[in-house]
């Protein structure tokens, strides 16, 4: 008796035991079971929330939408019905509201002013563009034009640079365009010899030194008075002069820098030879000394060449 009761005894406590890590598993079955009923009540309760929040801002969006509409995209008070435009005597005010596509009657709002704006100075003779909206009925436009300087060409084939397929305009900057020679002007402007024009096209800011040096001769001789220094032409070929003429009879070589200065030699040269019966045939300015001269009738020596094109050309 006492062997079996040791026995029941012993099985006691693995039978408490049982009993409590099986209370255990229950109580934490049932706890996991409500914290993912409680976890999914919340997921649902944030995507309702951002539901409501999504349905108000697309009725929000709708409602202002509509607003506009009705206030402004449909309102005949933003109708367009003037439009200013000031073209510089570049472009006329039709080609103008064709490029833009301007007009009257539309809407003042519903116009892409940035993307006209760009169009018109997209154009190589306009140097800028501006195009406003006034509200509540006018649009405002306004270009200024580049001015041209002087024609260039390739090369002097002794035609009329208006006429040639290869000449194009220049203003001070370099910015080839091609225009109108007619328009008031464009046909007494110089010419500029040399210039390989294939190699840019209309709206493209030459880069080349020897022309923007040949335009400030221009620019600077136009202002000399007493005597008058005229230039009608010049040639770049070179590269490392400007020779400069008004006249086949008589030719000046300018060098690339100082020309303020060569010109002030220039105006000596022709002030004393005006004194005289001579007429000048060739002057040579490079020389900061002792300038060579020949007259007409002369038989002219040959120059010689600067240093520094001599080294360059052994390069």
């Amino acid at each position: 008796m006492s062997f079996f009761r040791r026995k029941k005894l012993r099985r006691g406590p693995r039978l408490t035991r049982r009993k409590k890590r099986d209370g255990k598993l229950l109580e934490v079955t049932a706890t996991g079971v409500t914290f993912r009923r409680r976890r999914n009540e919340r997921l649902m309760l944030q995507i309702l929330q951002i539901a409501v929040v999504i349905g108000l801002l697309v009725f929000l969006g709708m409602s202002v939408r509509a607003l506009l509409v009705s206030q402004i995209f449909t309102n005949p008070k933003y109708q367009v019905r003037v439009i200013e435009v000031n073209t510089d005597g570049i472009m006329s005010r039709e080609e103008v509201l064709k490029q833009t596509g301007i007009k009257e009657g539309v809407n003042i709002y519903s116009l892409n002013l940035e993307s006209a704006q760009r169009v018109l100075s997209a154009i190589p003779e306009v140097k800028t563009a501006k195009v406003e909206r006034i509200v509540p009925d006018t649009v405002s436009i306004k270009i200024e034009g580049r001015i041209p300087v002087a024609w260039i060409a390739p090369r002097n084939t002794g035609e009329d640079p208006t006429a040639m397929e290869s000449a194009f305009l220049v203003d001070a900057a370099g910015v080839m365009m091609k225009s109108a020679p007619f328009l008031p002007g464009r046909l007494q402007l110089p010419v500029v010899y040399g210039v390989p024009t294939e190699q840019w096209r209309a709206g493209d800011r030459i880069d080349l030194p020897e022309l923007l040096s040949a335009l400030e001769l221009f620019t600077r001789a136009a202002e000399r008075h007493h005597p008058e220094v005229v230039l009608r032409a010049a040639d770049i070929s070179k590269g490392w002069c400007i020779e400069a003429w008004e006249n086949v009879q008589t030719r000046y070589t300018f060098g690339m820098q100082n020309i303020a200065e060569q010109l002030d030699r220039l105006q000596l040269i022709m002030t004393h030879v005006a004194q005289t019966s001579q007429k000048l045939a060739s002057v040579n300015l490079i020389p900061e000394r002792n300038t060579p001269v020949t007259f007409q009738g002369d038989v002219p020596a040959a120059w010689p060449v600067p240093e520094v094109v001599k080294k360059k050309s052994k390069r």
